[in-house]
């Protein structure tokens, strides 16, 4: 049985992993700002913009995984939200890292999350892979930041890993949640072009990356969390309405009626590059559900 703690547990990552592990046998601390422990799980106190923090939570903690973060695209981009989005990742890690110092702790593994939104708000027909880096936009230079967080974790764990995490697909949250209503009304389409690619990842199979990156000693380093399966948003809408057995044939939705909703965010509906799954498959994992047509119908009997 190994210890591990989680921030960012209470998220639809956190939660998928936290049931994983649990089953599995193992202990699972949790960060969060109102705790409430369980059975089967110890919740403890902390505040990043305090920086507040039980250091209880970290007695006798062997792995730690770092989710925590403000959503991406929950609110439109001010400079104060691009700040928060920024600062609660950045400003949490390094907090957690300053316990795991103090303490003189020597961590099996770190995984840290990240986003293939380090390779920039573009499309484009090139594949991206982990040693690559995007355009200077504001989600490439959110995710260098986020990366850069996890540096000095490196000297204080045996092993480490950062997974850069695509369009989690997922019934009951991400971004298939937001859409599944109007498709389900029969109201789905494409956005923009419909050309820009999805880089997408079923629930199930990102857990178990996050799953081997703690416990598998062949990983290490950075990680795209993507199926290798590749889609575009028009392929990618036009099999959710089929899944759902719904028409689909209406005009996408213009690219300027998002960019006068969402500002700059639009740009991460609009914009989508290929990226690249073969670092994951040359070590080994299987994925579950390689194909779209496979994760949606799974999703669909949730």
């Amino acid at each position: 049985m190994a210890v591990i703690l989680i921030s960012g547990g209470t998220g639809l990552v956190g939660k998928a992993l936290t049931k994983r592990l649990i089953t599995d046998g193992h202990a699972v601390r949790i960060l969060s700002r109102n705790p409430q422990s369980s059975n089967s799980i110890q919740s403890f106190y902390w505040n990043v913009e305090k920086k507040e923090i039980d250091e209880k939570a970290f007695e006798g903690v062997e792995h730690i995984v770092h989710l925590a973060g403000s959503g991406i695209a929950d609110k439109r981009w001010s400079e104060d939200r691009k700040r928060d989005i920024i600062d609660s990742r950045v400003n949490s890690m390094n907090l957690i890292e300053s316990i795991v110092k103090k303490q003189k702790i020597q961590l099996k593994s770190f995984v840290g999350a990240s986003a293939i939104g380090i390779y920039g708000m573009t499309t484009s027909e090139k594949i991206f892979s982990e040693t690559d880096i995007g355009n200077h936009d504001f989600l490439t230079q959110s995710c260098i930041q986020w990366e850069n967080a996890y540096q000095e974790i490196q000297t204080l764990s045996n092993k480490y890993c950062i997974i850069r995490i695509g369009v989690v697909l997922n019934s009951n949250g991400g971004a298939l949640k937001k859409l599944l209503p109007l498709f389900k009304l029969g109201l789905g389409s494409a956005v923009g072009s419909g050309k820009q690619y999805m880089p997408w990842i079923h629930l199930d199979d990102l857990v178990s990356i996050f799953y081997e990156a703690l416990f598998n000693e062949n990983y290490n380093g950075i990680y795209n969390a993507v199926s290798p399966e590749e889609t575009t948003n028009q392929s990618f809408s036009k099999q959710l309405a089929k899944n759902l057995s719904k028409p689909f044939f209406l005009p996408n939705v213009p690219a300027f009626m998002l960019k006068l909703l969402f500002g700059e965010m639009s740009n991460v509906l609009l914009k989508g590059s290929r990226v690249s799954a073969q670092k994951l498959v040359n070590s080994g994992f299987k994925f579950q559900f390689n194909h779209l047509p496979a994760a949606l119908k799974d999703l669909n009997h949730q």
